[in-house]
C-alpha cells in the first residue's frame, strides 16, 4: 500500500472510533431529559470514557509497539464498539457509565496506534501535515456525530442513536483489520531495541518534556468542557432546539478539523517542522473564544457562529501538532510509548474538565465563570509552553532522549 490509502485508513478509524465513543457529547440534551439528569451529572460521560483511556494509556502504547498498528488499531475499535453498545442497553446511570468506561479501554489506542502509523509511513517533513490529516479524524467522527445523532434521537431514541454509534466502530475495527499493512521496511527485525516501560524514567525526569505533559493536561481540560457542556449551554442560553444545539458543536468540530489541517501545514511549512508555536497560538485562540463565550446572553446571536467555530479551532485544534511533537520526542523507538504517556495526561485533563466546569456552573447558576476558567488555563498554556529549550532533533532524524541520559534534542 502507499502513503496516501494508508493516511485514508487510519484517519477513517480515527474518525469512526471517535463517533463511537464521544457520541454522548451531541446526545448530552437527550441525556438530561431522559435519564432526569442534573446538569453537573452530564459531566460524568465523557469522564467516564477517558477514565478508561487513562487506565489503559500507558498499555495501550506499550501494546502498539509490541504488536503493532494493526492488531491494536483492530482490537480496540471492537472494544470501543462493544462498549458503546452496552452503554446504549444500560438500565440505569451508573451502568451507562460502567460500559463507557469499557470502551475507553479500547478508545486508547486510538492515538498512540494512529500516530504510529503516521512515523512508520512518513518522513519527518511530512508529518506535520500527516499527522494533522490522521487527527481530522477525530474532529470529523465529532462533526458527523454532531450531525447525525441528535436527529436520529429524534427519531428513535438516545438508546437507538448511540447504539448505532457503536456499531460503526465494530465495522472500523473490521476493515482496520483486513486492510492496514505495515511498510515494508519495518517488517521482522525492528530498526531498534523494543522500547521498556522502565526506560520512561529518563523522559520523566526532563522538566521540557513534563512541561508538554502538562500542558496536554490542561489543554484536554479545556477541549473536554467544551465538548461536554457548549450543546447545552446553547440549548439553555439561547433557548434554541436540542438538534440546533447539536448543530452548534458541531461547528465547534468543524473549527477544529480545520485547525488540526492548518497547523499541521504552517508547522512543516513556516515554522520548519517546529510544533510548539502552532499550539501556544492556538491556545490563546482558545482563551479568548472562551472568553466571549462567556457573556452569555449579553453575546449577540449572530456572533454564535463565526464564535462556535473559533472556539472549537482553540478547543480541538492543537491535539495534531501536539502529538506530533510527542512522537518525535520519543523516535522510532518511543513513539507509541510516549504517546501513550501523553495520553494518560491529556485524557486525566478530561476527568478533572467536564466535572470541574458542571461543579462551577451548579455553584454559581450562570455559565460565566466556567467559561472565564476556561480562559485562564488556555492563557497559561500559551505563556509557559515555549519557555523549555528545544526538545526535538531538527536535522530529520529520529530523535529521543539517549536512554543513558543525555540532553534532550532539539526542536
Amino acid at each position: 500500500m502507499s502513503r496516501g490509502p494508508i493516511l485514508a485508513l487510519v484517519t477513517v478509524a480515527h474518525g469512526l472510533g471517535a463517533l463511537s465513543v464521544l457520541a454522548v457529547a451531541p446526545l448530552a440534551p437527550f441525556l438530561l431529559d431522559a435519564l432526569h439528569l442534573t446538569r453537573a451529572q452530564v459531566g460524568w460521560f465523557l469522564p467516564a470514557v477517558y477514565l478508561g483511556g487513562v487506565l489503559m494509556s500507558l498499555p495501550a502504547g506499550w501494546l502498539t509497539d509490541r504488536l503493532g498498528v494493526r492488531a491494536t488499531l483492530g482490537l480496540g475499535q471492537l472494544v470501543i464498539g462493544g462498549g458503546v453498545i452496552l452503554a446504549a442497553l444500560g438500565a440505569s446511570l451508573a451502568a451507562c457509565l460502567a460500559c463507557l468506561v469499557v470502551a475507553g479501554f479500547g478508545f486508547s489506542v486510538l492515538n498512540p496506534s494512529t500516530g504510529k502509523a503516521v512515523i512508520e509511513w512518513f518522513p519527518a517533513r511530512r508529518r506535520g501535515v500527516a499527522m494533522g490529516i490522521k487527527q481530522t479524524g477525530r474532529t470529523l467522527g465529532g462533526l458527523g456525530g454532531a450531525l447525525a445523532l441528535p436527529p436520529r434521537a429524534l427519531a428513535v431514541g438516545w438508546r437507538g442513536a448511540l447504539g448505532a454509534a457503536g456499531a460503526l466502530s465494530l465495522v472500523s475495527g473490521a476493515l482496520v483489520a483486513l486492510v492496514y499493512r505495515s511498510p515494508a521496511g519495518t517488517a521482522v527485525t525492528p530498526a531498534h531495541p523494543r522500547a521498556r516501560l522502565g526506560e520512561l524514567g529518563v523522559f520523566l525526569r526532563r522538566p521540557g518534556v513534563l512541561v508538554v505533559f502538562f500542558s496536554g493536561f490542561f489543554l484536554s481540560t479545556a477541549q473536554s468542557s467544551v465538548l461536554a457542556y457548549l450543546a447545552l449551554y446553547t440549548r439553555e442560553t439561547f433557548a434554541v432546539s436540542a438538534v440546533a444545539a447539536g448543530q452548534c458543536l458541531a461547528l465547534a468540530q468543524m473549527g477544529g478539523t480545520g485547525g488540526r489541517l492548518a497547523w499541521g501545514a504552517i508547522s512543516d511549512r513556516l515554522f520548519g517542522g517546529r510544533r510548539r508555536p502552532g499550539v501556544v497560538v492556538n491556545a490563546l485562540m482558545g482563551a479568548g473564544a472562551y472568553a466571549a463565550l462567556a457573556l452569555g446572553a449579553w453575546l449577540p446571536t449572530p456572533l454564535l457562529i463565526p464564535l462556535a467555530i473559533v472556539a472549537g479551532a482553540g478547543a480541538f485544534g492543537w491535539v495534531g501538532l501536539y502529538f506530533a511533537l510527542v512522537a518525535e520526542i520519543g523516535g522510532a523507538r518511543y513513539a507509541g510509548l510516549l504517546t501513550g504517556v501523553a495520553v494518560a495526561f491529556a485524557w486525566s485533563g478530561v476527568l478533572v474538565g467536564p466535572p470541574g466546569f458542571g461543579l462551577l456552573l451548579e455553584a454559581t447558576g450562570a455559565y460565566t465563570a466556567p467559561w472565564l476558567g476556561l480562559a485562564a488555563i488556555s492563557l497559561a498554556v500559551a505563556l509557559t509552553l515555549p519557555r523549555p529549550r528545544p526538545l526535538v532533533q531538527r536535522d530529520g532524524h529520529a530523535g529521543a532522549l539517549d536512554t543513558a541520559g543525555a540532553a534532550p534534542l532539539t526542536r
